[in-house]
């Protein structure tokens, strides 16, 4: 006997590939290690394209799912890998360990399949992710800046050899 559900069959077919779209991204960036290899190949490129990539993540959080608490647990999750990025090749061997796309996966599977153990994780932590945003996106922004300044650096040596 087949199950109904409640939900419309337009609207489950949405959440379908939404969600599939999310493991798709997951699968790409954390299981074929996407992420680390395009940080390594293509500094600061690939760090912006797996930044860009988590919007559907976002998304999901807002719009569908609708928890900011959620939101600020992906975008914890995002900055943490961007502050990580900023550090040349070391930042690199961080993607390889963080895997913030299958974390991110498993918040947003977390929410929808409405997992007790991890809504109230997330929650409990919700004023954390927010005040560690703000402090994360500080620390993004000075070690851009001294990244920035060591090239300098560098590319004035060379230039004067």
């Amino acid at each position: 006997m087949e199950q109904t559900s409640n939900i419309p069959p337009a609207e489950q077919s949405t959440k379908k590939l939404s969600f599939g779209t999310l493991t798709t991204i997951r699968k790409l960036m954390d299981d074929l290690h996407l992420d680390p290899i395009l940080g390594l190949f293509a500094p600061g490129i690939g760090d912006w394209v797996t930044t860009i990539l988590t919007v559907p993540y976002i998304i999901t959080s807002v719009f569908k799912l609708k928890s900011l608490s959620l939101t600020l647990a992906i975008i914890y999750n995002v900055l943490m890998d961007c502050l990580w990025g900023t550090v040349p090749v070391a930042g690199d061997f961080f993607d390889f360990l963080h895997r913030g796309f299958k974390k991110n996966c498993k918040l947003v599977e977390g929410f929808a399949e409405q997992d007790p153990q991890v809504m109230s994780e997330v929650k409990r932590k919700s004023v954390f992710f927010g005040i560690m945003i703000v402090i994360l996106i500080g620390l993004i922004c000075l070690s851009v800046y001294y990244v920035k300044m060591l090239w300098g650096y560098i590319i004035d040596f060379f230039q004067n050899m």
